[in-house]
């Protein structure tokens, strides 16, 4: 739960905290603006920075209504985090669909990051695209989202994976 995470980083002295969502301690977009201030004043009462959250959000599926929809919840985790005070929301592709040329499903998830990163702009946060999923997290296929997204306000968050490790570096892909 919150209290204990936030007791926890004050003990061993971690600095700050990505809330993951759907875990014990309920920090989540159902949060009405009470608890919102609540949360927000017990990270600032303990010294451990808020630092965002770490959403499911992905956007390669291939039926549209699926991508629309976590599209919107990326949206709401964009609202919490910046009335946390918080820097960023973390997302993830999550694989290619069977059956799509993988370029059409890089494109579009690169263009569909592009709504989450202009909601973003406006609250005054960042997106945080992880490194993740089989296939997707094939650095050059990040890359080539990234290109296709093109938004300032769109970053990645690097998972260090076995397989980015190439004659013994990271350097290649980094």
């Amino acid at each position: 739960d919150l209290p204990t995470i936030l007791k926890v980083c004050q003990e061993v002295g971690i600095a700050a905290v990505e809330c993951r969502t759907t875990h014990k301690h309920g920090v989540e977009p159902k949060l009405t603006a009470g608890e919102r201030q609540d949360v927000k004043k017990r990270f600032a009462d303990s010294g451990v920075v808020f630092w965002g959250c770490g959403s499911t959000c992905e956007f390669h599926a291939a039926d549209p209504a699926i991508v629309r929809k976590n599209i919107e919840t990326c949206k709401t985790f964009v609202d919490l985090v910046a009335d946390l005070g918080g820097r960023g929301v973390k997302v993830r592709p999550n694989g290619l669909p069977k059956g799509v040329p993988i370029e059409k499903t890089l494109e579009q998830i690169g263009k569909e990051l592009i709504p989450c990163g202009k909601t973003a702009a406006d609250a005054g946060v960042e997106i945080w695209v992880e490194v993740h999923g089989r296939g997707t997290a094939h650095p050059p296929h990040m890359k080539t989202i990234m290109e296709h997204c093109g938004h300032p306000k769109v970053g990645l968050t690097w998972n260090s994976n076995a397989a980015d490790i190439k004659n013994g570096s990271v350097a290649e892909y980094f």
